[in-house]
């Protein structure tokens, strides 16, 4: 008694399984495009901080009148979400801290983190070594109102509290620290989208790649199916035809031994 060959209809569902996983990699190879989060780059920045510093000598970006420091020209980047982002500006304040010692802050940072924000100096006590961008002062930005128009981003934060942290009640000057009114304007823009994680934008030809990937997938899960479907087919009409060929032979008829 001879095995049974497997015909075509055992074999196509195997080959055809086999063509699908051969695809796989080509079809979890595309990736969908990722759009870049929108990112503000600051065209104007101000802040006026009653800060209560009366003896303080301000230079650069920074002006100081009866208490009050205003910092100008301010440069960063913010999102909007949130919103997210740093203000620095150029300018010195030099002034006798409350501890006695003749103290230079410079390189002011606001970092502004949804409803709080920061304000971050570098800070050189006379005689010791720089530090840099020290936490001095904590700010509520719970009231701050922003807005968008296009491609513009406005923040109002106007009379925002300030607290002094714990270094900055080591390192300011001795006088109460009022609010600030913090302007912020930005122009925005939106990164062309990626073909992976990342926010950097594709090259051209990347991008042509992988249109042209995309428009291959839906054209090989196509052929595949078609593939499959012809196999089986082919399967169906030999076995049939076996079945027709078996049935037409005549029965052999055993006689008994004499």
């Amino acid at each position: 008694m001879h095995a049974r060959h497997p015909g075509v209809d055992a074999r196509s569902p195997i080959f055809a399984l086999a063509l699908a996983v051969a695809f796989v990699p080509v079809l979890g190879a595309v990736e969908p495009a990722h759009a870049a989060a929108r990112s503000c780059i600051v065209s104007e920045a101000k802040a006026v901080w009653d800060a209560g510093a009366s003896d303080v000598e301000a230079g650069g970006a920074v002006a100081a009148a009866d208490g009050i420091l205003t910092f100008t020209d301010g440069t960063g980047v913010v999102e909007p979400v949130g919103p997210t982002g740093s203000i620095s500006f150029d300018g010195t304040l030099v002034y006798t801290s409350a501890a006695g010692v003749k103290t230079t802050l410079s390189a002011p940072t606001i970092v502004i983190d949804g409803t709080r924000g920061t304000l971050l100096f570098d800070v050189q006590p006379e005689g010791t070594d720089l530090v840099p961008q020290a936490p001095l002062a904590d700010v509520d930005l719970g009231a701050a109102a922003v807005s968008e128009s296009g491609d513009a981003l406005n923040l109002d934060g106007v009379g925002a509290a300030t607290d002094p942290t714990g270094q900055g009640r080591d390192v300011l000057w001795s006088g109460m620290l009022g609010g600030i009114d913090l302007t912020i304007a930005a122009d925005c823009a939106t990164a062309e989208a990626s073909t992976g994680p990342s926010a950097v934008p594709a090259p051209a030809d990347a991008e042509k790649d992988a249109g042209g990937t995309g428009i291959l997938v839906p054209v090989i899960v196509v052929g595949v199916a078609a593939l499959l479907a012809a196999l089986l087919a082919v399967g169906s009409v030999q076995r049939r035809k076996r079945n027709s060929a078996r049935a037409a032979q005549p029965e052999q008829v055993h006689d008994p031994l004499p």
